[in-house]
């Protein structure tokens, strides 16, 4: 491979407010450095929260390869030819799950929320919330309100603001923090909880033959035996990549189908 030709690496995280390449790719230039010594590519990066307007680029710019999450993934893998080779472990999340909060008096029957807004920074995700993540629980009508501030959407609907939603459907790990804040905690509570979901994860786009998936692999598994490596993992918050759960990525795929 030419060492000199420089593609593209995609990173995205839907909904989340840093993740953009203005914030976040200087930081993610350093794991595609890494990586790219390894693999013999000069891998440039590109930090993005927007589903579709990654998806759009994807079409446009051909990144070689990327971590995005389970529901891209899902929405986007036959268009854009992707084939996903690791998942990634989160620092400090052991299991990824998602919760609908809602305000303490309000009834405990999920069902209560059909046809109310629900805030989540994963709106943008709408069939892999409304089927993987909520299993159809609320029917296909659910109105997703997009949010890059999952925390401020929480703090909204413990006040009884306005322009807060019925619910906030957040990640496990940010929840098991807001219960615990003495002046959140007391004012909410959860009324479901998902499965758990498949990990985001390390693909590859289009044609194979752009990088070497093996030795992609291997560099991203090894990260864990150099302190080089190490510290690139913890500045991404990132405790390792691990392989692919192939029996939960079904699991998810045929919820996302209605299979």
């Amino acid at each position: 491979m030419n060492a000199l030709l420089a593609a593209t690496f995609l990173f995205l995280k839907t909904g989340e407010k840093f993740a953009t390449q203005e914030t976040a790719g200087p930081t993610v230039a350093e794991l595609t450095t890494y990586l790219g010594d390894k693999v013999g590519v000069k891998l440039e990066p590109r930090v993005m929260n927007d589903p579709v307007k990654a998806a759009e680029f994807c079409a446009a710019s051909k990144p070689v390869a990327g971590v995005v999450t389970p529901g891209f993934y899902l929405q986007y893998a036959k268009a854009l030819l992707m084939e996903p080779l690791l998942e990634t472990k989160r620092t400090g999340v052991n299991e990824e799950r998602w919760v609908l909060v809602v305000r303490k008096d309000s009834s405990n029957d999920v069902a209560q929320l059909e046809g109310k807004t629900i805030a989540t920074p994963l709106a943008n995700e709408q069939r892999y919330v409304i089927g993987v993540v909520l299993k159809g629980k609320l029917g296909e009508e659910v109105r997703l309100k997009n949010v890059s501030d999952a925390e401020g959407a929480v703090f909204d609907l413990a006040d009884g603001a306005k322009t807060a939603a019925d619910a906030v459907l957040v990640e496990l790990a940010a929840w098991n923090v807001f219960k615990d804040d003495p002046e959140l905690g007391p004012k909410l509570k959860t009324v479901f909880q998902s499965d758990e979901q498949p990990r985001d994860l390390v693909v590859l786009f289009g044609s194979k033959d752009a990088i070497d998936a093996e030795k992609l692999k291997a560099a991203l598994k090894g990260m864990n035996g150099s302190e080089d490596g190490k510290k690139i993992l913890a500045s991404i918050r990132v405790d390792a990549f691990v392989d692919l759960d192939k029996a939960r990525l079904s699991q998810a795929q045929a919820l996302f189908y209605g299979k």
